[in-house]
C-alpha cells in the first residue's frame, strides 16, 4: 500500500508524493488527521536544521501532528487501537505516521483534530524551557519575547496556568496586541514603537523578568540582560531575526544571569520522550480544562502546503498554520480495541540495591519473609547488551503474598543493567518479572514486537533462562522473562510456602550459590531451611 507524503531533500519546496506506507517495530502508527507547520519545518527543507530521526538525503517531512492510532504498541497499552493521540514524530506530513509510544499523549475530549496540532511542539518547547531549564516557579514573572508566534503564545498562556505573577509578551505589529491579552498577558510592547528593555522594567518597577523565554535572537537579544532580574534565567529559544547578536557580558555578570540554549534535534529518543511525558502532570489537565486553549492560524489541504509555507515564511501568521490530511481517510475510523497482554501475571518485583541485608532487615520489619539468601551468584552464559560479561551479585527472595520480592546487588564491576541502575542515581525497583513454562515462545514474540534484550542468561541450568528487555518508560523499571522450568517451579513454590507459613523466626536463610546448578541439592538445602 502506498501513501501521500510531502518529501524534501528534493528542492526548495515539499514534493507531493506516492511512497509506501511506514512499518516499524514497537511503533505506533497513526492515521494522520492534521499536521502543524513549523519554522523548523522550513529549515529543514533549506538544510539547516535536521530534525530528530529525519533521514538523510530525501525525507518526509513533518514533525507535529494530531491522528488516531490506527496500528497499536505493545509498548503502550494505554494506547490503543483507536485512540486519538497528538504529539512529535518525524515524518508528520503524510497520510500515516510512524510514532514512537512515548511521543504521543491522548488528544483532550473537547478538541479537534486540528486544534490538537496546534499544540504538542509549543508544549513541549514553552514547558521545558520554562519549567526544565528555567526551573519556573509559582510567582515568577515570565517575558515571552516573540508572543505572537504559535510557540509564543502557548508559552503566555502556560506561565499563566502554571502560577506565574506577571506575564509580559512582545509584539512587532500594533494589530497583534489584542492576540496576546486574549492568551493572558498582563502587559504586552511593540518593540517596533518602544523601548523593549525600558518597557519591561517600567512593568516591573524596575526589577525585570525572572525568566526570559525568547523567540527572536537578533539584535533584540542583546537588551535581554537589561530586562531580565538580577539572578534571571534567559533562554534561547528561536532565532527568527537572525543568529548572530552582541552582548553586554558585563550586565549579564553583574546581574548574575543564567544564559541558557536549547534545542530538540540533538536530543536522543529517550530525552525527547522525557520531554513529552513530562506534560501529564500539568500541562495536559490545563489544556483539558481551557486554561491553554489552541490557535489556528488557517488550515491548508495537503496540495496547498506551498501556500501555507509561504505565509510563515511572510510571518503572517498568527497562531498554527495547518496541513490537513483528513480527506485521507474518509471512511470509519478504527474501532478501539482491548491491547492483548502477552506476558501473563506479574510474578515478581526486583529491586537493585546497595546494602540488601539493610533491605531485608526493612522488609522483615513489615512481616515480609522468610528471606533465601545467596551470595556471590554467577548467571551461566550472562551476557549485557550482547556481550559476555561476569556479572556477579548478591541475591535474595521472599514472597509477600502470590508475589515473590527479589533484591539483588552487584558486587563487582562487571557490565550489567543492576550496575546501570544504580550508577544512574536509582536505588528501588528495577524490574518486573513475567514466569513461563513456554519462555521461548514468550521470548521470540517479544523480540518480533520490537523489544531489544539489555541482558540475559541461565540461573540453574538451560531450562532455567532469564531475559531482560529494554523498556525503561519508567527511570530505570524493565520487563523480565523467566524460564519456569527444571527445579526453578519447585523452589518457588517452597519458597511462597514458606511465607504462608511464617512464624517471624530465623528470617534469614543462606543458602550456597554453588547449588543453584544442582537441582537434588537445592531443593534439599531449601527443604531444610523450610525446618
Amino acid at each position: 500500500m502506498t501513501m501521500r507524503a510531502l518529501v524534501g531533500g528534493k528542492g526548495p519546496e515539499w514534493e507531493l508524493e506516492e511512497i509506501p506506507l511506514p512499518e516499524q517495530l514497537g511503533a505506533i502508527r497513526i492515521q494522520v488527521m492534521a499536521a502543524g507547520l513549523n519554522r523548523a519545518d522550513l529549515y529543514a527543507l533549506g538544510g539547516s536544521y535536521t530534525a530528530a530521526g529525519q533521514t538523510a538525503g530525501t525525507f518526509t517531512a513533518g514533525m507535529e501532528v494530531a491522528g488516531i492510532v490506527e496500528r497499536s504498541s505493545l509498548l503502550a497499552p494505554n494506547l490503543p487501537v483507536g485512540t486519538r493521540v497528538m504529539g512529535i514524530t518525524a515524518g508528520a506530513f503524510a497520510d500515516y505516521a510512524l510514532c514512537h509510544p512515548r511521543m504521543v499523549v491522548p488528544i483532550p475530549e473537547h478538541l479537534g483534530f486540528e486544534e490538537a496540532a496546534t499544540l504538542p511542539v509549543g508544549l513541549i518547547t514553552e514547558h521545558d524551557a520554562l519549567v526544565t531549564q528555567a526551573e519556573f516557579t509559582v510567582g515568577d514573572t515570565v517575558l515571552i519575547v516573540g508572543g505572537t508566534s504559535s510557540v509564543g503564545l502557548v508559552g503566555i498562556q502556560l506561565a499563566r496556568a502554571l502560577g506565574a505573577d506577571t506575564v509580559i509578551a512582545t509584539t512587532t505589529t500594533e494589530d497583534k496586541r489584542a492576540a496576546l491579552v486574549a492568551a493572558g498577558a498582563d502587559i504586552t510592547i511593540n518593540t517596533a514603537t518602544q523601548n523593549f528593555a525600558e518597557a519591561v522594567l517600567a512593568a516591573t518597577e524596575g526589577k525585570g523578568a525572572d525568566i526570559t523565554l525568547d523567540h527572536v535572537g537578533g539584535d533584540l537579544f542583546a537588551q535581554l540582560p537589561a530586562a531580565t532580574s538580577i539572578g534571571g534565567r534567559m533562554v534561547s529559544i528561536g532565532r527568527l531575526a537572525g543568529q548572530a547578536t552582541s552582548l553586554n557580558l558585563d550586565t549579564i555578570a553583574f546581574r548574575r544571569q543564567k544564559l541558557i540554549g536549547t534545542t530538540f534535534s540533538i536530543r536522543s529518543r529517550k530525552e525527547l520522550g522525557d520531554v513529552v511525558q513530562a506534560l501529564i502532570p500539568e500541562v495536559l489537565p490545563a489544556v483539558q480544562d481551557g486554561r491553554i486553549a489552541p490557535h489556528v492560524d488557517s488550515v491548508h489541504a495537503v496540495a496547498d502546503a506551498r501556500t501555507a509555507a509561504d505565509r510563515l515564511r511572510a510571518n503572517e501568521a498568527t497562531g498554527k498554520i495547518i496541513l490537513s490530511f483528513a480527506d485521507a481517510h474518509t471512511g470509519s475510523s478504527p474501532a478501539t480495541s482491548p491491547t492483548a497482554n502477552m506476558w501473563g501475571t506479574i510474578a515478581q518485583i526486583g529491586y537493585v540495591v546497595r546494602d540488601i541485608e539493610a533491605s531485608m532487615r526493612h522488609f522483615t520489619a513489615c512481616g515480609i519473609g522468610p528471606w533465601f539468601y545467596l551470595e556471590g551468584v554467577r548467571p551461566a552464559n550472562f551476557t549485557y547488551r550482547g556481550e559476555p560479561s561476569d556479572m556477579a551479585m548478591d541475591v535474595a527472595v521472599a514472597n509477600s503474598g502470590d508475589i515473590q520480592i527479589e533484591l539483588i546487588t552487584p558486587v563487582n564491576d562487571a557490565p550489567s543493567m543492576y550496575r546501570d541502575f544504580l550508577a544512574a542515581g536509582h536505588e528501588g525497583v528495577q524490574h518486573v518479572a513475567y514466569w513461563s513454562d513456554d519462555y521461548q515462545n514468550l521470548y521470540d514474540r517479544a523480540l518480533a514486537a520490537g523489544f531489544t534484550v539489555g541482558q540475559e542468561g541461565q540461573l540453574g541450568g538451560a531450562d532455567s533462562r532469564f531475559a531482560y528487555f529494554e523498556t525503561e518508560h519508567h527511570p530505570g523499571t524493565v520487563i523480565e522473562i523467566s524460564d519456569l522450568g527444571g527445579s526453578k517451579k519447585f523452589i518457588f513454590d517452597l519458597i511462597k510456602l514458606a511465607a504462608a507459613g511464617w512464624d517471624g523466626s530465623n528470617p534469614i536463610q543462606e543458602i550456597d550459590a554453588d547449588l543453584i546448578g544442582g537441582d537434588p541439592a537445592a531443593k534439599a538445602a531449601i527443604l531444610e531451611a523450610l525446618g
